[in-house]
């Protein structure tokens, strides 16, 4: 099984549609389009280094990433790390690499949430 499968939990390459947040189906209704028939492409994580250590921490962070239309990590929100450890996380997050989403066969930002466990 894959690395990122394992970890994620989740096939990265599977015909999942994309959820769109409010707001993009909101953008997309003024366009006049329907958001289950825009074709859409979710970026897709090609590395993440290894998970960095969290001295003295044990649990889970929900990570949300925004993505610029090129797949490169432009900002950092996150639940449920330590506020001694956000500086290293983000680092650590800045740092994945991804292909760029798709929508209508132009790359486009978007936002993606990952939970990262540490035991």
């Amino acid at each position: 099984m894959n690395f990122f499968r394992r970890i994620f939990g989740a096939n990265s390459k599977s015909s999942v549609k994309p959820d769109f947040d409010s707001s993009v189906a909101q953008r997309l209704a003024a366009a006049g389009k329907d958001p289950n028939r825009v074709e859409a492409i979710p970026a897709e994580l090609l590395v993440m280094p290894e998970k960095p250590p969290l001295p003295g921490f044990q649990g889970m962070v929900r990570l949300e990433l925004t993505l610029d239309e090129k797949g490169k990590v432009v900002s950092v929100q996150m639940d449920g790390a330590p506020f001694t450890h956000i500086s290293v996380l983000e680092s650590w997050a800045h740092a994945w690499t991804f292909t760029p989403a798709k929508m209508e066969g132009r790359a486009h930002p978007c936002r993606m949430v990952f939970e990262v466990t540490w035991t």
